[in-house]
């Protein structure tokens, strides 16, 4: 780095601080580097609100340079004319970053840019007014620096509609526009203290609710001893369009709070800042931290969000904001490749908690929303009263993703070779306790032989009809069994999957086994099923008004049940039992079934195009316990389901259709429950050659499996590494590889239906993994 000034190598590398004990240094304790800023608060690697000094932006400053340095091309030259420009190093320094960020545009580009500017905004702030006169903005700076032959990207600012073009927009989106702010139609529901965000005295949660669109607005009011509001968010969800919008509250030109909202007055949302405004309003990047299939950030066990009405969309939420900022990535199923005595993804699922984004690439959610969540005054998961060693492993793997970074991946043309020979294994699902008697398996390939296997023997063969949950009835486990599964497809036998072995339920439930909890609660007249969360591979047994008792085993921890009263009438109410080795749990809390909708949306495809040889298609926007009819246009119906959730994934079309989707195929779907509803379609099946590529997660170097995110339903993945050598050929969410990941070497990624292989390729580079 010659050439570059002078600054110490002591002061850390990106985010985090690392002291080498430098000779001839101070050795007391380096000054924290901020690594977010959002809600007017600076955060630090741990997640808490970081107090800015002189020696606290000196860091900062320090650990984006010498990051970003390095990559930019004259970066010595800038860094000398803006030091010989400005005798004070911290301004000197605060358009270099700027500059840096421009001639760089890192994958973080939009935090580097919230944290630098507010850093700067404060800085100016601290000193006399004589002292601040000629300085200019960063971006006059840059302007500058291009004049004096040192070339930059100008920094755009976000392109889109701000005002009341941003509002319209958001209404056309589905997603609900709020009344004015604090007036009756509002619902106060308390007071928060020590929770991920600081607040300057205290802080509020408010909420609206919509019918007409269906949705939610959450707006968290943070105040002054003089009852002002310097900061006030207001986000919205349509929880049937799955769009969000953000407003904040104005701030002045030095982006400080400004004090135009006080404590009960009416504020109208067009007095907010949103869309493209947020840039300017240095708020921070609203969809850094609140990514994730929930929009919102809740503490599930604290008052205020205990009475909270339904704040999960139908599905991935997209959130309505510019281009540069992040487009809430995920969801990620990383954490399905990791076993572990309890699971993160026994709440953070579709229709539970919410599916975790995939965090390499958010910065401010790690630092902000990971990091408090499982630590410290703030933690929420795992729940109180849950033991976390138990969710260790998940954990760890979370913190662990957290700085990974991402790398820019690719389509390219390909002309991949299979290797005939080859194919991965599926997974075991686990946990498995015994005195269970069924055991599942996920990510096995649609039509292949999947052979479940107890100490190595043969228990059952079955051919798969779904990449989700495969079941098998087993004799009854006896605890440390191993269970293993392979597949053979093609002549082509896989290995042997990672092995679970199974264990004494009572590791994981020392207190007996727990009442289990029908979820969602949310149950319809004239609905059939409901879904109840248990203790995997326990019996559960339903009841409709304390009687008519239905019983079922499981292999897994969250089951659809058929009660023995069914269609459910207004008032009925349901319960439900589970039992394993003899021992019967407590009843569940009581649910009852309330007025079905007035009226139906159509239902969505997940995604919304159809390629020839595909044989599932999913569905979500289902309300829970509709009659959904899938239809091909000319062939007729092709089978309903219904489902007490509000998505079903894979819905197969060969027994009504006779064959898979041939080019030209158009499906619709349609709901009922007491009424019916419109009808929605896909588009006409394309062509073979305009399948597209499908996208993993940044792969980590030293792990042995690709986490998919984007494929055709039921597709067939295909990985390949830099030489060209297939090492993964599998289904579903991970496709198990035949060898670690190396840092560096570049995968490409294809897939396939039926005879239909992608023409291109998705290549991305693997990164190293953290520490």
């Amino acid at each position: 780095m010659r050439g570059l000034g002078t600054w110490s190598l002591c002061l850390g590398i990106g985010s985090l601080v690392l002291a080498f004990g430098c000779a001839g240094e101070d050795p007391s304790p380096a000054p924290e580097v901020i690594v977010a800023y959002g809600h007017g608060i600076f955060t630090g690697a741990e997640g808490r609100a970081v107090e800015p000094t002189v020696a606290v932006a000196r860091a900062t400053q320090e650990a984006f340079i010498e990051r970003l340095a390095p990559l930019a091309e004259n970066a010595g030259s800038a860094r000398e004319l803006l030091r010989a420009s400005y005798q004070d190093t911290v301004i000197a320094d605060a358009v270099f970053v700027r500059w840096l960020a421009d001639a760089t545009k890192p994958g973080d580009y939009n935090r580097v840019i919230a944290v630098n500017e507010n850093l700067h905004a404060w800085y100016m702030s601290t000193l006399p007014e004589e002292q601040r006169d000629g300085v200019g903005t960063l971006e006059e700076v840059a302007a500058r620096l291009e004049g004096r032959g040192l070339q930059t990207i100008q920094s755009a600012l976000i392109t889109g509609n701000a005002g009341r073009k941003y509002i319209s927009e958001c209404r056309a989106a589905g997603v609900p526009i709020p009344p004015p702010l604090f007036d009756k139609s509002w619902v106060k529901r308390g007071e928060i203290t020590n929770e991920f965000i600081s607040a300057p005295d205290k802080a509020e949660l408010w909420t609206y609710e919509s019918t007409n669109p269906n949705g939610i607005c959450m707006a968290l009011p943070r105040y002054k001893s003089n009852d002002s509001i310097p900061l006030l968010g207001v986000i919205c969800l349509g929880r049937q369009s799955n769009k969000v919008c953000f407003w904040d509250n104005p701030r002045d030109a030095s982006l400080k709070p400004s004090p135009l909202f006080f404590r009960g007055e009416v504020h109208a949302i067009e007095e907010f800042e949103g869309g493209a405004d947020l840039v300017t309003n240095g708020g921070g990047e609203c969809s850094d931290c609140h990514a994730g299939e929930n929009p919102f950030i809740v503490h599930p066990e604290k008052p205020p969000f205990m009475s909270l009405p339904s704040i999960m969309p139908g599905s991935w939420y997209d959130p309505i904001v510019g281009a540069p900022w992040r487009q809430n990535p995920g969801p990620t199923y990383v954490l399905d490749a990791v076993s572990s005595p309890s699971k993160c993804t026994s709440c953070h699922t579709q229709g539970g908690a919410g599916r975790f984004p995939q965090i390499q690439a958010l910065n401010a959610y790690c630092g902000a929303v990971l990091t408090p969540a499982l630590s410290g005054g703030t933690r929420t998961m795992p729940p109180y009263g849950m033991d976390p060693d138990d969710f260790e492993a998940h954990i760890k793997k979370l913190r662990e993703l957290c700085g990974t970074g991402v790398t820019t991946g690719g389509e390219e043309p390909v002309n991949p070779k299979e290797d005939p020979s080859f194919i991965s294994p599926p997974q075991v699902i686990d946990p498995l306790y015994g005195c269970a008697s069924k055991v599942s398996v996920r990510n096995s390939i649609i039509d292949a032989k999947v052979s479940l296997f107890i100490n190595g023997n043969l228990i059952d063969s079955k051919i798969s009809n779904s990449t989700i949950k495969l079941e098998f009835d087993t004799p009854v486990l006896v605890i440390g069994d191993v269970v293993t599964a392979s597949q053979e497809y093609n002549g082509a036998v896989s290995a042997l999957s990672p092995a679970v072995v199974v264990k004494d339920y009572k590791e994981d439930y020392p207190d007996g086994l727990p009442k289990p909890i029908i979820d969602p609660k949310l149950i319809y007249e004239c609905a059939e099923t409901i879904a109840v969360r248990n203790v995997p591979g326990a019996d559960i047994t339903v009841y409709v008004n304390g009687g008519d008792p239905v019983t079922r085993g499981t292999s897994t921890e969250w089951n659809a049940v058929w009660p023995g009263l069914r269609p459910f009438v207004v008032g009925w109410s349901f319960t439900a039992e589970q039992s394993l080795c003899a021992e019967k749990s407590d009843m569940s809390d009581k649910e009852f079934a309330v007025d079905a909708p007035s009226s139906l949306n159509a239902p969505s495809f997940d995604p919304p195009s159809i390629w020839p040889g595909q044989v599932v298609v999913n569905l979500t926007s289902l309300v829970n316990g509709a009659f959904t009819t899938v239809r091909e246009t000319v062939v007729g119906s092709l089978g309903t389901i219904t489902t007490p959730i509000s998505w079903f994934p894979e819905f197969d079309v060969r027994p009504g259709l006779g064959r898979p989707i041939a080019s030209g195929d158009v499906v619709t779907a349609s709901m009922a429950l007491c009424e019916k509803g419109p009808p929605n379609e896909t588009p006409p099946a394309g062509r073979c050659e305009a399948m597209p590529a499908p996208r993993i997660e940044q792969p980590i170097a030293g792990t042995n499996f690709v986490v998919v995110t984007q494929s055709v339903p039921g597709a067939r993945i295909r990985v390949y590494d830099s030489g060209g050598n297939e090492i993964g050929d599998g289904s579903g969410t991970i496709v198990i590889l035949s060898r670690a990941i190396v840092a560096g070497e570049a995968l490409t990624v294809v897939q396939q239906v039926g005879e239909c292989t992608s023409r291109t390729g998705y290549v991305i580079k693997a990164t190293k993994k953290k520490g």
